[in-house]
């Protein structure tokens, strides 16, 4: 059975010592030395059984990011396993939402003041932004960034770019009369 939520049990300095604090789906801990995050490791939430090892140090390669916003954890990009049980899914507020769900799926929480501020600095951009570089230049979640674009496409303020360019967004000239609240 696929689990629904993922939870950080603890930190530990060496794999082994984190791998061993897994015991059902969803269980992670954060392997952490000098400082450092280094690793994520995580019991395969599709529950077949598989640790999986996140890295999370850019200086040996390719990382993800680990972040700790609004009393929750979130992890970007997703996970996607190209072997084994094939899962593909995200970590975001403590959850895990896979990625057979609806690509337009509404984010768990829509925020005025993030709505507010991706509206504002798309505006002073004044040319097309991604949702990760957006995300980076507010100090937010990526996920949360993309899930208020995708409510502010939806109701007219924001264009998304098509086909490879998907995630790249745009602020529409104001309207003459702007609406009360974006949310």
């Amino acid at each position: 059975m696929r689990a629904q939520q993922f939870s950080i049990l603890a930190t530990a300095e060496r794999y082994a010592e984190a791998s061993a604090r897994l015991n059902k789906p969803g269980d992670c801990t954060i392997v952490e030395r000098g400082g450092v995050r280094r690793q994520l490791v995580i019991k395969c939430p599709d529950g077949c059984g598989e640790t999986l090892s996140i890295n999370l140090d850019p200086r040996i390669g390719p990382a993800w990011r680990l972040l700790h916003r609004h009393a929750s954890w979130s992890l970007f990009p997703s996970i996607d396993k190209p072997s084994g049980c094939l899962s593909h899914f995200i970590l975001w507020r403590d959850r895990i939402l896979w990625c057979d769900w609806d690509d337009d799926a509404e984010a768990p929480h829509i925020d005025a003041a993030l709505t507010e501020r991706v509206i504002e600095t798309l505006q002073r951009a004044g040319s097309p932004i991604g949702f990760v570089e957006l995300a980076e230049e507010i100090d937010e979640v990526p996920w949360d960034v993309l899930g208020a674009c995708r409510h502010l496409v939806r109701i007219g303020v924001l264009e998304e770019q098509p086909g490879r360019q998907r995630g790249i967004f745009l602020a529409k000239p104001p309207p003459t009369e702007m609406p009360d609240a974006y949310i």
